[in-house]
């Protein structure tokens, strides 16, 4: 007579009637490494044929392999865990970005799901509520959001708490890439004028001359200088930490993590050579409290790193003044790279200047600019043509 085998397989199941009234079926899914003993998972229905569906589901995706052992770890309760292992590397700014998102929006709605039980349409919901329900977030923000939800289901995946990510392939809104305000050749003039007195007149200068982002200037040292070759090296920008009751300042790698080489008008050069001679003399008067600890071009009344914030406020104060208060400080470094291009630069030399990790991507955001080149282009092409059908 065949003996009854009690070593259950994995994928194996039973199911039986419970006194309740309802139908009960349990399989199991090998063993637990720690224990040793079974895995066994339990599924009720109101029918003997809706649990033998359920079961017939789950003992199929573990012979494919992808059966998902139920976790009881909420989504709150990981993003604890993701934010102090895997937020860590982020710059200060980015992290507080993270935080926002996931303290004011994706928790809220998802905190209390497991992350075993979050699935793709409930992600897909949230997505889209983010456009409605009265909260009208802009396309960019809710693709932020978003990113930052993948990125954590990411880290479930890697630390094999999930077998994939939910948030895959979302319907997500577009984004319409905002043109940023330049400051053209015709006003240039105008916004050297107004910008004379301005304290901090040197930055505003050098910036729209060398296409460097805000951080970057601000960050940039006097050793980064190369006189002799009229130029400079961006290698670093500086940054202010976010932290509750620190907000010190660090500096940090350039946004594309690649130090370049931007070389300067022999006007540019000269006003840094002024900004050298005006340090040195306020770092006289400023002793002993001087402290300038990065040796930066760039600095206040004691050698102390320039907030950020301050920089702007000046700017945007100059910019309504001459009539240009729809530009802000990206638009200097906007400015930089249209100038550059009217007057005649290649898209690979701008690219190496603004330190873009692609010329396609310089094309891109410079598309008016170069469709007005390739118009000009086309008529000197004509003008040519008309003078050597005139000489026959």
């Amino acid at each position: 007579m065949a003996r009854k085998n009690s070593h259950r397989e994995a994928g194996s199941g039973s199911i039986v009637l419970r006194k309740d009234g309802r139908w009960q079926g349990q399989f199991c899914n090998g063993r637990d490494p720690k224990t040793g003993k079974l895995r066994r998972h339990t599924i009720y229905g109101k029918t003997q044929k809706e649990v033998a569906t359920k079961l017939r589901a789950a003992t199929a995706s573990i012979d494919r392999g992808t059966f998902q052992e139920p976790s009881k770890i909420t989504l709150s309760e990981y993003a604890k865990e993701y934010t102090k292992n895997y937020l860590t590397a982020l710059s200060p700014y980015t992290r507080e970005s993270y935080r926002i998102a996931l303290d004011k929006h994706i928790l809220p709605t998802l905190g209390e799901y497991t992350l075993t039980q979050l699935s793709h349409r409930q992600v897909q919901a949230f997505v889209s509520s983010l456009g409605t329900n009265g909260k009208h977030l802009s396309p960019k923000t809710i693709r932020n959001i978003h990113g930052v939800l993948h990125s954590m289901l990411d880290a479930a995946v890697r630390d094999e708490i999930l077998l994939r990510n939910v948030s895959d392939r979302c319907s997500l809104p577009h984004v319409v890439q905002k043109q940023i305000r330049a400051i053209s050749s015709a006003e240039l003039a105008t916004f050297l004028d107004a910008i004379a007195d301005e304290p901090f007149r040197n930055i505003f200068f050098v910036d729209i001359f060398s296409g460097l982002r805000q951080a970057e200037i601000l960050g940039l040292r006097w050793p980064d200088i190369d006189w002799a070759n009229h130029c400079i090296y961006i290698r670093q920008q500086l940054q202010q930490n976010q932290n509750k009751g620190d907000f010190s300042y660090y500096l940090a790698p350039p946004k594309e993590g690649k130090e370049r080489c931007v070389v300067l008008a022999e006007s540019t050069m000269q006003v840094l050579r002024e900004q050298q001679q005006r340090q040195h003399q306020i770092e006289l008067i400023a002793q002993p409290v001087w402290d300038n600890q990065w040796d930066l071009v760039f600095t206040n009344d004691f050698g102390k790193p320039l907030n950020r914030r301050t920089v702007y406020k000046h700017l945007k104060r100059v910019l309504r003044s001459c009539g240009l208060g729809d530009c802000s400080f990206h638009s200097l470094r906007h400015s930089f790279a249209t100038i550059s291009l009217e007057n005649g630069d290649d898209i690979k030399t701008v690219q190496a200047n603004l330190g873009h990790y692609a010329a396609s991507f310089t094309l891109k955001t410079y598309a008016h600019v170069t469709n007005q080149m390739q118009q000009k282009s086309a008529e000197r092409m004509d003008e040519l043509i008309r003078s050597i059908q005139q000489s026959k």
